[in-house]
């Protein structure tokens, strides 16, 4: 289980790296900042693809290999599993991305880094193909995880090239321009299609937090509250700053890659999980540190506010505000960071005060 978790966010980010360069090589040079990414890590970042893909079957080989053998059973996957016509179809498009790749890297042209973007999208919608949201609700499901996919590599792509591969803080303000627009619809995109997927694949939200499903998505959820104040100093506060000496913005944008790294890794432990249906029969461990009183099994949840729970929301909202004056007055980014930290954590809390079981 570890191995398929550490795939899955291995796979998030390889798409979202390929993504993050594929645009900024479209988007002209006086309206975002220098970067240099060596094409090794590139061409490392398509071959994985194909590979972390395939990890979530090793499971079904599990199960047919003593039954069919290995080379019948990797055959009965690829030929009569949706998840096998998935991963056929991913192999296809990784080795046609890795021939654009190589070209783009020799020979910069726009159009071939277009060409990489439309390969990643295919990608991305056949992993949505596969995905647990198409399981219980067709191409419908299909698609609203091929977008949640494909915002979060859209926004998470850009930041690691800004934060990490960025020679300089050049034109950061035409950057902004339409980087943070677009970092909003991300983020919308993300917020919608969750909640959309979230009504098909647990119907009962608060009771699904007793499961491992439910539990680490609404930690999940719990993290993008943080995310969402980051958003909020990289997209407007920063504009306050930008012309100040010695402030620099890409420590901020790496916060925000932070947090989105977080939640990517948290994705990749909860699709991995069986989804709950309306009620919960085995309970998370996870859970259980946080709730102490008895659940069991097919109970159903409900949400009344107490008087701790009142205080952690409190506690919430002057982390937030404190984070926004560690913003304003440049205080140390280790403070900024602490204080994101406290947000999740008092707003996780809070909840975890007003639900109750019967």
């Amino acid at each position: 289980m570890t191995l398929i978790v550490v795939s899955q966010f291995i796979l998030y980010a390889s798409l979202s790296v390929l993504m993050g360069t594929s645009i900024m090589h479209c988007i002209p040079e006086k309206y975002r900042p220098g970067f240099q990414i060596a094409p090794k890590w590139l061409v490392l970042s398509v071959v994985i693809i194909p590979i972390a893909a395939f990890l979530p079957n090793l499971q079904l080989l599990s199960i047919l290999g003593p039954q069919f053998g290995v080379v019948d059973s990797l055959w009965m996957i690829v030929s009569k599993y949706k998840v096998g016509h998935a991963w056929l179809a991913i192999f296809v498009f990784a080795l046609l991305l890795i021939v654009i790749v190589r070209s783009a890297t020799k020979k910069a042209s726009t159009w071939l880094y277009v060409c990489a973007i439309f390969v990643l999208m295919a990608i991305m919608a056949a992993i949505g193909y596969a995905s647990h949201a198409a399981s219980m609700s067709g191409m419908g499901g299909s698609f609203l995880d091929f977008i949640h996919l494909l915002a979060v590599s859209v926004w998470l792509g850009i930041l690691v090239i800004v934060g990490y591969f960025s020679t300089d803080s050049k034109n950061w303000s035409a950057f902004l321009q339409w980087f943070s627009p677009t970092a909003l619809a991300a983020f919308t995109s993300i917020a919608i299609s969750g909640v959309l997927m979230m009504e098909v694949i647990v119907p009962k939200y608060v009771t699904s937090w007793a499961s491992t499903y439910g539990q680490f998505l609404f930690i999940k959820h719990v993290l993008l509250v943080p995310l969402a104040i980051i958003i909020l100093g990289n997209g407007l506060l920063i504009k306050l700053k930008i012309n100040q000496p010695l402030f620099e913005p890409r420590t901020w944008v790496k916060i925000e890659l932070t947090l989105l790294a977080a939640i990517l890794v948290v994705t990749a432990i909860f699709t991995e999980q069986q989804p709950p249906n309306f009620t919960v029969e085995a309970i998370s461990p996870f859970f259980e540190l946080f709730y102490q009183d008895s659940v069991a099994a097919g109970m159903r949840a409900y949400l009344q506010m107490t008087g701790i729970g009142l205080m952690f929301f409190l506690l919430t909202a002057v982390f937030i505000g404190l984070t926004i004056v560690s913003y304003v007055k440049q205080l140390p980014t280790i403070v900024a960071s602490a204080m994101t930290v406290a947000i999740a954590l008092c707003f996780y809390m809070g909840f975890m005060s007003i639900v109750f079981f019967k």
